[in-house]
């Protein structure tokens, strides 16, 4: 719970109504507000504290019921805890009292609080829009108010702007009553909810809406000229809603759903209730221009937001160390209701790279963090949106959905919404109501999960007894990416962990569970009635589980021999060399154990596993990178994609289905990016005659062929690539572009590039993904670093306040693998201490020791395997 020494306010003044008035100016990028504010005053007090940041306060009075007036004797502020102090000559009376302040604030450019996003109109004329972005604690830049979660209130809006304008809100305009050259519009009370969900947007905005069966409003709002790139969002939108009523038997509350593509944009999305704020290319979709995997990523996040409408909105965490139930909820019924909609996306064998593995790589280092941490200030805050918080814990939901049932499952986080709707919740109380409905003690399972840092490995030992039973010993243990830089020992954490067993036999699976350093366990099974080599174990089928695991020689030899002929399903195949890979990273097998097993997958073709494969090779390609290795490996790499290869056309088929064109994609990329000379003709060629005839390009091959051409590119292809980004009216196309022009190898070019990162030019938000995406070059991983040090006044000025954006940009030096950086990037951040952003400092330095042990261990090892396989 939060400290109370840390700046949080006292809870014995509560609000239950803000009445709020703001008029923006578009030109001077300010705005004035008034605001009346319901208090409850539950103990005499002499002050009162409320949140504001970065607001002028004007005035404030307090008036009682009876219409007695108070006005404090002082106002203060404490930029710390970004708090008010009303101070009173005498004490307030307990009792219900009208809190007045009248205030004024500025139109930022931070893209927190109430800010400005500027664009170009369809003419080429800038134009700018007002909107908000609150969460996590940034209401009190736009309101004085009481900014956090638990403080849950009505709020009634009142916007003043240009009569040309168009305005935005949680809920429907009541009225638009004109005054003069300007219109105030009155939007109706909202819901009783928490401060960070409240927004409002103001610009030139036009929309095309449907009336979904049940009543609710569907709007996708856009800048003027766009609404029609909206049309895939809103199909989308009105069947996700009518599947979230069905499935949490709790309909939808309000009576519209706005959808409103912000130009500058910090996050993928916001979950303000009624009113989702979203990045243009999270939102929009062209249906000639947008690739397969933008409508993916579009249908993803948008159901992730509308999940949040009961997740997050309608019940809210007490305190933000439960942010998990807002974020892991709405990242796992997000893609339960996506799989729904496109059944053939195999959504779930997609989350185990995307989620679950993302988990791991986080929660495999000791500067991880538990699900349930305790914070106490926005800066500490901030740092909990990461994969813990979103992906850890929608696999831990995965994991115990498999456990109880889907059905028993359902029932229970249905019930878990009932009792605390319009309220706020505890990790606790999601526990009981899962308890009720499962009879089983999921509290006493998942603590451990919750409360603890980490995750475990087990090591299975499998052996095939001659009486008909396979004999299992298991032994778990935390598992730590930082092994190979020192073997951890001794270490005392233990998780109750569900575990299921597949066998080549069995019908079904093996479910038992442990929380023990050790068990054994005992399958009875007639295992003569099968090749003995071929009889695998396979532990924690689909990786429906949170934990990794390894096996001795032979059952690794087995499973390989199952995958080659593809007798295990796609998520385990994921599943089985992933596992491996990691296991190697650590130094707990050696990395030619994984290069064997890579063997294995000579005849895969499915999409998700040669996606995560090929993610893995490449990581290891990047540690290798300008080493005596490096041709050898990709030679190598090349030769696992000669059997696919052949089946891969660059020209799209009618008959192609979803995963058919991300195989594509995967495929052609890894052949270039490994100097396969045909891939790399390929692509020119087509640029070429894209440039000259303007010869159309496929959506689903564009960012292969402009990363190929890129990283062999020159000037004069810098050149074209900046103009094609410049004059696209998709912001899709333009964020493909970039990140295309990250591949450049050229360091002058991408010198060039990081210079007109922190230019007009460049959206803040897109500035990330040029110095981060050059960083992830080894081509150009000094040059960013430098570039980060250089500039760093300008990026501590638009991202230190912390937030997505700073996590991801200390990490930009995370690929550095020698001791000499190692010391140059611990002295930085030392002498440049950036408190929202320490967590992501610390595994960034974490991650530079495990890429120096790493090449000591594996370099010779990787080289003589090499040589033993790959002809010169």
């Amino acid at each position: 719970m939060p400290n109370p020494n840390m700046g949080l306010l006292p809870d014995y003044i509560s609000p239950k109504k803000y009445d709020i008035t703001i008029e923006p100016d578009l030109n001077q990028f300010v705005f004035s507000g008034n605001i009346s504010i319901d208090i409850q005053i539950l103990k005499e007090t002499d002050t009162i504290i409320l949140n504001s940041s970065e607001l002028n306060i004007n005035s404030c009075q307090l008036s009682s019921k009876h219409g007695k007036v108070f006005i404090p004797k002082s106002i203060s502020e404490e930029k710390k805890s970004e708090s008010v102090f009303f101070k009173f000559e005498n004490k307030i009376p307990i009792g219900d009292y009208i809190l007045f302040i009248s205030y004024t604030g500025t139109l930022n450019d931070k893209l927190r609080g109430f800010y400005r996003s500027q664009y170009k109109d369809s003419s080429g004329k800038t134009k700018h829009l007002a909107t908000t972005q609150f969460e996590p604690t940034d209401a009190r830049k736009a309101i004085p108010c009481w900014d956090e979660p638990k403080f849950k209130s009505n709020f009634k809006l009142r916007l003043i702007i240009p009569t040309h304008l168009q305005a935005i809100s949680n809920m429907p305009i009541l009225s638009t009553t004109p005054i003069g050259e300007k219109k105030i519009i009155e939007f109706a009370e909202t819901p009783i909810m928490s401060t960070y969900l409240l927004a409002f947007i103001i610009g030139e905005l036009s929309c095309i809406e449907r009336m979904t069966p049940d009543g609710t409003l569907m709007r996708i709002w856009t800048t003027k000229d766009k609404e029609s790139l909206g049309t895939f969002a809103l199909d989308v939108s009105c069947n996700l809603l009518k599947y979230f009523n069905e499935y949490f038997s709790i309909p939808y509350p309000l009576p519209k759903l706005d959808h409103i593509a912000i130009p500058d944009f910090a996050a993928g999305a916001m979950e303000n209730w009624g009113a989702i704020t979203y990045r243009e290319n999270a939102l929009l979709v062209d249906p000639n221009k947008s690739s397969s995997m933008t409508k993916q990523n579009v249908a993803s996040i948008i159901s992730h937001e509308m999940a949040h409408m009961w997740f997050g909105d309608l019940v809210t965490m007490n305190w933000w160390n439960d942010l998990w139930l807002n974020e892991s909820f709405a990242s796992w019924m997000g893609d339960k209701a996506v799989d729904n909609l496109f059944p053939d996306w195999e959504v779930w064998n997609q989350f185990i790279t995307y989620d679950t593995h993302e988990a791991f790589n986080l929660d495999g280092l000791e500067n991880s963090h538990p699900i349930e941490q305790e914070v106490n200030n926005p800066g500490e805050i901030g740092q909990l949106f990461d994969a813990i918080s979103y992906s850890k814990g929608a696999s831990l939901l995965r994991m115990i959905e498999s456990f109880i049932g889907t059905e028993i499952f359902r029932k229970g986080i249905s019930s878990y919404l009932m009792k605390n709707s319009f309220g706020n919740a505890t990790t606790k109380d999601l526990w009981i109501a899962l308890s009720e409905a499962s009879g089983k003690p999921i509290s006493q399972i998942m603590d451990s999960w919750t409360n603890q840092t980490g995750y475990p490995w087990i090591n299975a030992n499998i052996e095939l007894k001659p009486d008909e039973e396979i004999n299992i010993e298991v032994k778990q243990q935390q598992f730590l990416f930082s092994n190979i830089v020192e073997e951890k020992t001794n270490m005392n954490q233990i998780w109750h962990i569900p575990l299921n067993i597949q066998t080549p036999l069995s019908s079904q699976e093996t479910r038992t569970s442990f929380d023990k350093k050790h068990a054994s366990i005992t399958i009875e099974q007639n295992i003569k009635a099968i090749d003995p080599s071929h009889n695998w174990v396979k532990i924690n089928p689909l990786q429906t589980g949170f934990f990794r695991v390894n096996y001795n020689d032979d059952n690794w030899e087995s499973l390989s021999f199952a995958i080659s002929q593809k007798l295990l399903p796609p998520a385990d195949r994921v599943g089985l060399q992933n596992d491996a890979f990691a296991l190697s990273k650590s130094g707990l097998i050696p990395i030619t154990n994984f290069l064997d097993i890579c063997l294995a997958y000579t005849n895969e073709t499915n999409a998700i596993v040669w996606q995560d494969l090929c993610a893995n090779l490449k990581s290891i390609g990047h540690q290798l990178s300008n080493t005596t290795n490096t041709k050898s490996l990709q030679k190598f790499i090349v030769s696992l994609l000669d059997s696919i290869k052949p089946t891969i056309n660059w020209t799209p088929s009618s008959s192609d289905k979803h995963l058919d064109m991300i195989l594509r994609t995967t495929v052609l990329n890894t052949l270039g990016d490994n100097g396969d000379s045909n891939t790399i003709s390929k692509a020119k060629e087509i640029f070429k005659e894209y440039c000259t005839s303007g010869k159309i390009i496929d959506p689903n091959i564009k960012s292969t062929v402009y990363s190929l051409v890129a990283k062999a590119g020159d000037q004069e292809i810098f050149d074209k690539l900046w103009n094609l980004q410049k004059d696209s009216e998709l912001e899709e196309e333009r964020v493909r572009i970039l990140r295309s022009m990250t591949c450049f190898t050229d360091k002058l070019l991408l010198q060039q590039l990081l210079e007109k990162s922190l230019s007009d030019e460049i959206r803040y938000h897109n500035t990330i993904g040029i110095v981060v995406g050059i960083g992830n070059n080894p081509s150009g991983e000094e040059l960013a670093w430098e570039f980060l040090k250089n500039n760093w006044i300008e990026f501590n000025r638009r991202y230190g306040d912390g937030g997505f954006s700073l996590m991801r940009l200390v990490g930009t030096p995370a690929n550095f693998k020698s001791v000499e950086h190692l010391k140059d990037v611990e002295s930085f951040y030392n002498s440049n201490p950036t408190p929202s952003a320490n967590r992501s400092i610390n595994q960034t330095i974490e991650n530079i020791k495990i890429n120096i042990a790493w090449m000591n261990k594996n370099s010779q090892d990787i080289g003589e395997w090499l040589n033993n396989r790959v002809k010169s």
